[in-house]
């Protein structure tokens, strides 16, 4: 009997995790901004253009119950505090401009509407230190990158 009870538990325990609600995502870049200094515009840069690099599938899980970011090949944990769901984004809080951790902070959000990831990438206040210190150096102060990405659910194939 006392086995019983302890298999039903055991089950129960284990079986929990089964009943998240987990969404994955696969996104694709639909656009690619960048400006190198302040004074500049920011200019779209057609896709042909674009490094191959950032041309690669993105992928993104969420466990949407739990309300958790589980992961993505794109946006990795040392680049945001946390992660905010609303009802129309999911924010992930950046570290922003004065940390001093990284060369890049980076502001992410996904827009749950529309399925549209922006990702926009500048330099840290140290880096711009650093630059102005240097003689003759181009400081590209300013720096901005922004992807955007269109995402659709998917399901995970095992």
């Amino acid at each position: 009997m006392k086995i019983n009870i302890l298999i039903s538990f055991l089950l129960f325990i284990f079986s929990s995790n089964a009943y998240s609600k987990e969404v994955n995502l696969s996104c694709d870049l639909s656009k690619f901004f960048t400006r190198k200094y302040m004074t500049q515009d920011e200019q779209q840069i057609p896709l042909s253009k674009v490094d191959p690099a950032y041309l690669g599938k993105v992928s993104l899980s969420f466990d949407m119950e739990n309300k958790k970011f589980l992961g993505s090949n794109l946006i990795f944990p040392r680049e945001y505090k946390s992660v905010l769901f609303t009802d129309e984004e999911i924010y992930f809080m950046s570290k922003g401009f004065k940390t001093t951790e990284s060369y890049f902070y980076y502001d992410s959000r996904l827009n749950r509407l529309t399925g549209e990831l922006t990702r926009v990438t500048r330099v840290t206040e140290s880096v711009v230190k650093e630059r102005l210190k240097k003689k003759n150096a181009d400081p590209g102060l300013g720096f901005k990158q922004t992807q955007v990405y269109q995402c659709k659910v998917v399901d995970k194939l095992f």
